[in-house]
């Protein structure tokens, strides 16, 4: 799927793009729903940290365990700076996304809608 990317707003492009910096700062090969969550979390002016918060859960503590997991990961090392390409599971992020979007009757992809499809797509229930 060609992602569309002029349909996800400012704030989305940027986690999507501070995750693959985070994955690629890591060494690891693949962006991952991981890398997105970590960025999504990263950002203290953006909706997701309050929304955790307000449900009980600490964003600090799950940023924590985000890069935790992000260090099991594997790396590449050697070699110059390289461009971490989307994994299967952010593909699916992505493509869930833009379903919740839909959802939502919401013309653009936004980090809620990121945070929701990542939960959906990482959590087996």
């Amino acid at each position: 799927m060609a992602i569309p990317w002029d349909k996800f707003t400012v704030k989305a492009q940027e986690g999507v793009q501070r995750g693959s910096t985070l994955a690629s700062e890591h060494g690891n090969p693949e962006l991952m729903p991981v890398h997105l969550l970590a960025a999504l979390l990263e950002d203290r002016e953006g909706i997701v940290p309050p929304v955790l918060e307000k449900i009980g859960i600490g964003a600090q503590a799950v940023l924590r365990d985000a890069y935790q997991e992000i260090e099991r990961l594997p790396k590449v090392s050697g070699g110059d700076a390289f461009q971490p390409t989307l994994s299967q599971s952010v593909n699916q992020v992505l493509e869930r996304a833009f379903k919740e979007a839909d959802n939502f009757k919401d013309e653009y992809v936004s980090t809620e809608h990121l945070l929701l499809a990542i939960t959906q797509v990482t959590m087996r229930f």
